[in-house]
């Protein structure tokens, strides 16, 4: 089953995503990435993402894989930019949804263990 664009969830990770990327204003990388992601995340906020797009083909999928975004943390680059594209590419699938069930259930047995 193909995935469908949330486009409410969408705007707010696209507005997010924006606001993110503005508290840092000297980061030329970031400023950068702000810039070549525009048109998009315009596109999202106007609610003219119609079709999931495919994550390869939003701007800075590969500067993620290097790990120039991480000393951006607070609030963090990597964190809004995946909320965004998953939102871009339709959200989580329904194995993805079950694989974060059993991934939070499993953190939370951990975490009530010894209490």
């Amino acid at each position: 089953m193909t995935q469908a664009i949330d486009p409410a969830k969408l705007k707010e990770a696209a507005e997010h995503l924006d606001w993110v990327l503005r508290q840092y204003p000297d980061n030329d990388d970031v400023q950068a990435l702000l810039q070549a992601l525009s048109p998009l995340i315009e596109d999202a906020l106007q609610g003219r993402v119609l079709a999931p797009v495919i994550r390869t083909d939003i701007p800075g999928t590969w500067n993620f894989g290097d790990g120039r975004y991480m000393a951006y943390r607070r609030p963090s680059v990597n964190g809004a930019y995946s909320r965004f594209i998953t939102e871009m590419g339709g959200g989580f699938s329904e194995d993805m949804k079950d694989i974060v069930r059993r991934l939070d259930s499993a953190r939370g047995d951990r975490t009530t263990r010894g209490r």
